[in-house]
């Protein structure tokens, strides 16, 4: 996959999805059902895959502790069911769910778009668990985890 591909996969599965991204510096991010998401690709690293990232919520800064145990015990009971892990973006005191998607998948929109909808309903939890903690907030998504 190069960069060209990258772009064409990311509008046609926000059109499958029915949002309008945003493009800034090769990657797009785009809101759905208020949950931000982030995708990217990084042609010198890997051209098979695509990364995404799912924001979790902004986790207070007397929750974080309790928040990151909570999120690494649902990676130790989600380990292999999905291709990716629970994290904490410390600068931004965002919670994320960072994933991948292979090239050998035949990745396009549709597969794209049904793998977003799948993983933002098997976040649910973890946003959950972050908004208990932290009060419902809204934020910017991963400001600095791909700076």
């Amino acid at each position: 996959m190069n960069q060209t591909q990258f772009d064409e996969i990311c509008e046609a599965a926000t059109h499958a999805l029915q949002v309008a991204p945003t493009k800034q510096d090769g990657r797009y991010s785009f809101s759905v059902d208020g949950i931000e998401v982030l995708m990217d690709f990084d042609g010198n690293e890997d051209t098979n895959a695509l990364y995404f990232y799912i924001d979790l919520g902004d986790a207070s800064p007397h929750g974080r502790t309790e928040v990151c145990e909570q999120l690494l015990q649902l990676n130790l009971r989600m380990h292999g069911n999905l291709r990716g892990a629970y994290a904490f973006d410390n600068p931004s005191s965002r919670a994320i769910f960072c994933g991948e998607l292979r090239d050998d998948e035949a990745l396009d929109g549709e597969f794209v778009a049904e793998m977003l909808s799948f993983h933002l309903e098997e976040t649910r939890a973890a946003r959950d668990i972050v908004g208990l903690q932290a009060g419902e907030s809204d934020g910017v998504l991963l400001a600095s985890v791909l700076a």
